[in-house]
C-alpha cells in the first residue's frame, strides 16, 4: 500500500502534462488536489483502524538495505500535517497563480515535493530515509528558483541547498557510524541495538553527524540563513516548506533519533542551548525586517527553535522513572506545537501572498491601512498571528505555556543555569509577540499608502479561512489531538509506557509561575511595542553577519576550485594519468599490502623452472630497453618481443590455444605499429623537471606493486567458486565437446554481440561530431 501510495504520486507528475488531452477546461491543480487527497484518505482510514502499515521490498539485503516503509503514529503526525495542508495549499495556488506561468512544471515540481516528504517520514531504513532526505533539497532547489529570471531566487535556491545537502552527506555517514556499530539501518531496531554500546569517538561522530543532518534541515543557527532567502519561492511554496514540509524533517529526525540518544547530555544540551539561541536569533532579526514574508520566515526559524528546545528538554535518559514525567510532558508540548504551527504558519503565509496579489508589494514600510480594503485577510491572519504570539483562546497559547512550563519545571532537577534557560526562553517569547503583533499593526493599521487593484476574490480565501478557523478550534479540542494522534506517538518515541503520565491539556492551570511568565511577556511585548523601540535593535545589521560569511566562504571555495582546476586541467594525458593512478594508489595501496601482509604467510611459491626464467628476462630486458630508446621502430619490435614472449608462457603452461591466438594477434600487430610508425619521426626526450621524473617513478613504481600485490592476493585467496567448473559442462550447455570452443563460439559470442553494439556507437558519435565540425565551418562562411 506505501509503496503504491508513493509510485500513485510519481504517476501524477506524468499525467499532468498531459491533462490538456482530456480535461481542457479543469484547473491542473484540480488534477494534482487527488495526491495529497489521497493521503488525506490514508490518513483518515489509520486514525480510524489504529494500526500500523509496513512494507518491505528487499534492495541489498548484505547490508540491510531495503525499501522498507512504515506508517506508524509518529509517522502519521507527519504525515497528516503533510497531507492536510498540501491539499489547502493546492487549492490555494489554483487561485493564487496566473494561467500565464508555467504550471506543469510548478506542480510537477510541487509533487516531487511532497513524494520525498511522504518518503522520509515513511521511511524505515536510514539510507532509504537518506534517498528521500536529499530529494527533498532537490525538489526544494526547484521551487525555491521557480521564478528563476530573478538573481534573488537563484541565489537563495543554491544557499539552501548547499546548506540542506551537505547537512544531508554528514548524516548519511551518521547512518553508516551506526550501521558498523549495530549491524542494523532498521529504524526501529537501532535504539534496542545502541542500549549497549560504547560511547566511543565513533558512537560521538555518529551523533554529532545526525544532528548536523537534523540541524541544517530544520534552519537552526547556525545554518538557519538559508531559510529567508528561500522566500523567492511562489507563496504557496512557503506556506507548505514552512508548516508541513521540508523545515519539520529535521524535527522528525530529532524526534526519531531521540530513543536512540535519549540520556546522552552531549546530545541533550547541544538541543537545548542551539534551539534557545535560535529562538533568540529569528525573535531579535524578525522585529527588524521590513518585508511581510521575511519577517514570517524569522518567525518560522524561532518557531522551529522552540520546538527543538522541546526535543531537548525530553532527551534525559528515559529508563530514568525520576525524569518520566517530565520527559512526557516535554515531548506532548513539541507534538503538540509542530501541529498548531504548521496550522498558523501556513495561514500566515497565505494571507500574505494575499497581500502582495493586492498590493503588488511586500514591503511593510509602504504596507498600512489594508483592513478596510481586505478585511477578511486581516481577521484570518490576527487570528494565527496573536496564535503565535501565545494570546489565549488560541491553540498556541497552550503550547506557549507547556514551553514555559517545561522550563519552569527544570528547577525541580537542581540544574546548573537553569534560570539562565528560563530568561532566554522568555526573552524569546517576547520577541515572538512582538513580531508577531508588529506583522499585523504595520500591514493592517495605519493610513492606507498603496493602492488594491483587486480586492480579495472569494476562491483565494478558502484554505486560509479553513486554517484560521482551526487555528481556533484547536484550543478547544486539544485533548482529542491528545488522544488520537499525540499519546499512540509517544509509545513509538519512548522506551517505556507513557499512560500514567498523559494528563489532559487544560487552558487553566490556577495563578501559577508560567501564567506569570505570560503576562511578563504579554506586558513586555506591548511597551517595546507602543515604544517603537524594536526599531533600535542592532540596525547595522540589517544582514546577518553569517550570510556575510556565507558569501565570503562561497567566494573563497570558488577560488580555490578555480585554482585547483587550473593546475589540473593542463590538457596533458600523462599528467591526467598521474592524478588517476594517485588516487587509485591512495585509496587502495595501503589496504592491498596490508591483506597482502595477512595473506602472505600462506603463499607458497613453486620451483623456478630454466625457461619460464629465461623468458621473464627478456621480457624485463625488453622492457626497460623501451623507456630509453628513440627509434619508433625499435620501440616497435621491442613491444614485440614483449608479446611474443608472453606467448612462450602461455606454451609453458600449457595453454596452446591462447598461444596461438596471441601469436596471430601478435604479428598483425607488430606488422600494422611497423608500417604506420616508418613515416613517423623518431621519438624526443621530454624535458622533464627532476621532480617530474621522480614523481612520475614513484607512481610507476607504486602502480606495479599494487598490481603485484593484487595478484598474489588473488592467487591466495578464494572468496568465490571458480567459474571453470561452470565451463566443464559446455557439452551439456553449448553442445560442444571442446571447452575452449564452446567459450569461443558461444558464450563469448554474447560479448562479441555488444563490443560490435559499442564500435556502432561509437562510429555514429564520430560521424555526428565530424558532421557538427563541417556544419559550424560552413556557418561561419
Amino acid at each position: 500500500m506505501l509503496i503504491s501510495f508513493l509510485l500513485f504520486g510519481l504517476i501524477m507528475m506524468g499525467l499532468i502534462f498531459f491533462q490538456d488531452s482530456f480535461t481542457r477546461r479543469l484547473p491542473l491543480g484540480m488534477t494534482v488536489l487527488l495526491y495529497p487527497l489521497a493521503g488525506s484518505a490514508l490518513t483518515l482510514y489509520a486514525l480510524l483502524s489504529r494500526r500500523n502499515f509496513s512494507q518491505t521490498i528487499p534492495w541489498i539485503p548484505a547490508f540491510d538495505i531495503s525499501f522498507s516503509f512504515r506508517l506508524d503514529a509518529l509517522s502519521l503526525i507527519f504525515f497528516a500535517l503533510i497531507s492536510f495542508i498540501g491539499v489547502l495549499v493546492v487549492l490555494y495556488s489554483i487561485f493564487y497563480l496566473a494561467p500565464s506561468e508555467n504550471l506543469p512544471k510548478f506542480y510537477s515540481y510541487l509533487l516531487l515535493f511532497m513524494i520525498a516528504m511522504y518518503g522520509v517520514v515513511l521511511a524505515a531504513n536510514t539510507i532509504v530515509l537518506y534517498l528521500f532526505w536529499e530529494l527533498t533539497s532537490i525538489a526544494s532547489f526547484l521551487l525555491i528558483s521557480f521564478w528563476y529570471q530573478k538573481s534573488a531566487a537563484l541565489q537563495g535556491a543554491l544557499k539552501s541547498f548547499l546548506i540542506t545537502v551537505f547537512g544531508g552527506m554528514m548524516m548519511l555517514l551518521g547512518f553508516i557510524a551506526l550501521y558498523v556499530m549495530t549491524g542494523t539501518n532498521d529504524l526501529s531496531a537501532l535504539a534496542e541495538h545502541m542500549k549497549d554500546a560504547d560511547k566511543n569517538l565513533l558512537y560521538y561522530f555518529a551523533l554529532a553527524a545526525i544532528l548536523l543532518g537534523a540541524l541544517t534541515k530544520s534552519a537552526q543557527f547556525p545554518f538557519h540563513i538559508w531559510l529567508p532567502d528561500a522566500m523567492e519561492a511562489p507563496t504557496p511554496v512557503s506556506a507548505f516548506l514552512h508548516s508541513a514540509t521540508m523545515v519539520k524533517a529535521g524535527i522528525y529526525l530529532l524526534l526519531r533519533m531521540l530513543p536512540v540518544f535519549s540520556g546522552d547530555a552531549v546530545f541533550q544540551w547541544v538541543l537545548i542551548i542551539d534551539g534557545l539561541i535560535t529562538m533568540l536569533v529569528g525573535s531579535l532579526f524578525a522585529v527588524r525586517q521590513s518585508d511581510l514574508k521575511g519577517l514570517l520566515a524569522y518567525s518560522t526559524i524561532s518557531q522551529l527553535g522552540m520546538i527543538v528546545t522541546l526535543i531537548g528538554l525530553a532527551a534525559f535518559d528515559q529508563l530514568n522513572p525520576l525524569y518520566q514525567p517530565f520527559i512526557v510532558t516535554a515531548l506532548i508540548a513539541a507534538l503538540l506545537h509542530i501541529i498548531t504551527h504548521g496550522i498558523f504558519k501556513a495561514t500566515l503565509f497565505m494571507g500574505a501572498g494575499i497581500v502582495d496579489h493586492a498590493a503588488h508589494t511586500r514591503d511593510m514600510n509602504r504596507l498600512g491601512g489594508l483592513r478596510k480594503a481586505l478585511p477578511v485577510t486581516f481577521i484570518v491572519m490576527s487570528i494565527a498571528a496573536l496564535s503565535m504570539a501565545g494570546i489565549p483562546f488560541l491553540s498556541g497559547f497552550l503550547t506557549k505555556e507547556m514551553f514555559l512550563t517545561a522550563l519552569v519545571d527544570l528547577k525541580e532537577f537542581k540544574i546548573n543555569g537553569v534560570y539562565l534557560l528560563v530568561a532566554a526562553g522568555v526573552i524569546a517569547s517576547i520577541g515572538t509577540f512582538v513580531y508577531s503583533v508588529i506583522a499585523i499593526v504595520r500591514t493592517f493599521f495605519g493610513q492606507q499608502t498603496v493602492e488594491i487593484d483587486h480586492g480579495e476574490s472569494g476562491g483565494i480565501l478558502i484554505s486560509p479561512v479553513i486554517l484560521a478557523a482551526l487555528v481556533i478550534l484547536l484550543f478547544f479540542i486539544p485533548n482529542m489531538l491528545l488522544g488520537y494522534l499525540i499519546e499512540p506517538a509517544l509509545s513509538v518515541i519512548l522506551g517505556f509506557n507513557p499512560a500514567g503520565y498523559v494528563k489532559p491539556i487544560h487552558a487553566w492551570h490556577g495563578f501559577n509561575e508560567p501564567l506569570v511568565l505570560t503576562i511578563v511577556i504579554i506586558l513586555s511585548g506591548l511597551a517595546i511595542i507602543l515604544s517603537g523601540a524594536y526599531r533600535q535593535l542592532f540596525p547595522q545589521y540589517k544582514e546577518m553577519p553569517l550570510n556575510r560569511l556565507y558569501k565570503k566562504t562561497l567566494k573563497g571555495l570558488d577560488d580555490i576550485s578555480h585554482q585547483v582546476i587550473k593546475r589540473i586541467m593542463t590538457d596533458r594525458l600523462n599528467h591526467y594519468l598521474m592524478f588517476l593512478f594517485g588516487v587509485v594508489l591512495v585509496l587502495t595501496l595501503p589496504v592491498s599490502l596490508q591483506v597482502l601482509l595477512d595473506v602472505y604467510p600462506a603463499f607458497e611459491l613453486t620451483a623456478v623452472h630454466i625457461y619460464p626464467a629465461i623468458l621473464v628476462g627478456v621480457i624485463s630486458v625488453a622492457c626497460l630497453t623501451l623507456l630509453r630508446v628513440k627509434s619508433r621502430m625499435t620501440a616497435t619490435i621491442l613491444t614485440g618481443v614483449v608479446g611474443y614472449g608472453t606467448s612462450m608462457i602461455y606454451v609453458l603452461m600449457f595453454a596452446p590455444d591462447l598461444a596461438l591466438t596471441q601469436f596471430v594477434i601478435e604479428t598483425i600487430t607488430t606488422v600494422l605499429f611497423l608500417s604506420c610508425f616508418y613515416h613517423l619521426p623518431n621519438l624526443e626526450k621530454e624535458n622533464k623537471s627532476r621532480l617530474n621524473r621522480t614523481v612520475s617513478l614513484t607512481i610507476a613504481f607504486s602502480m606495479s606493486l599494487l598490481m603485484m600485490a593484487m595478484m598474489i592476493i588473488s592467487q591466495s585467496t578464494e572468496s568465490f567458486d571458480s567459474i571453470s567448473v561452470y565451463y566443464e559442462q559446455a557439452y551439456e550447455l553449448a553442445g560442444g565437446k571442446n571447452i575452449v570452443n564452446a567459450i569461443l563460439g558461444d558464450f563469448r559470442a554474447f560479448d562479441t554481440l555488444l563490443e560490435g553494439l559499442v564500435l556502432l556507437i561509437t562510429g555514429l558519435g564520430i560521424f555526428a561530431l565530424i558532421r557538427r565540425k563541417g556544419e559550424v565551418r560552413h556557418e561561419r562562411k
